[in-house]
């Protein structure tokens, strides 16, 4: 029964740090890609339902030698990829990484990812905080 009641209050602890960080991350997936590929693609969708503004600063994974930030942009007609240092996630908003605009550029996997693989990611944030997620290897759309 005391272990009970440890575990009770040990939840109460934690649940309030976790809610006062407001961010969630769902639907996050990595686009199957063709045997040999050193780059691959992820997505994702951050909440950030506080009342403070938050930046995505990094991604890691053991699954991938680098990570980096990126967004799609059609300049003139010509579609360019380009690398970010941050992606801002302002208050009680929700920010999508998607084909076509924000994405991760995700290199050198340690093997080839197949269709229904979970890969876990690690994002940094500005306030030095981490989300672990998973994401699952999947087909293109």
């Amino acid at each position: 029964m005391k272990y009970f009641f440890a575990a009770l209050l040990l939840s109460l602890c934690i649940s309030p740090a976790i809610a006062e960080q407001g961010l969630t991350v769902k639907q996050a997936w990595i686009r199957e890609a063709p045997p040999g590929a050193a780059m691959m693609a992820a997505y994702l969708t951050i909440d950030n339902t506080s009342a403070r503004d938050q930046a995505l600063l990094s991604v890691s994974s053991p699954r991938f030698a680098h990570i980096t930030l990126h967004r799609s942009l059609n300049v003139d007609g010509v579609a360019r990829m380009r690398s970010l240092e941050r992606i801002a996630l302002p208050a009680h908003s929700s920010v999508t990484l998607e084909p076509g605009g924000y994405h991760l550029m995700m290199s050198m996997p340690d093997k080839r990812l197949a269709s229904g693989e979970r890969v876990p990611l690690v994002l940094h944030l500005a306030d030095h905080s981490e989300i672990r997620v998973t994401a699952q290897v999947r087909k293109k759309p």
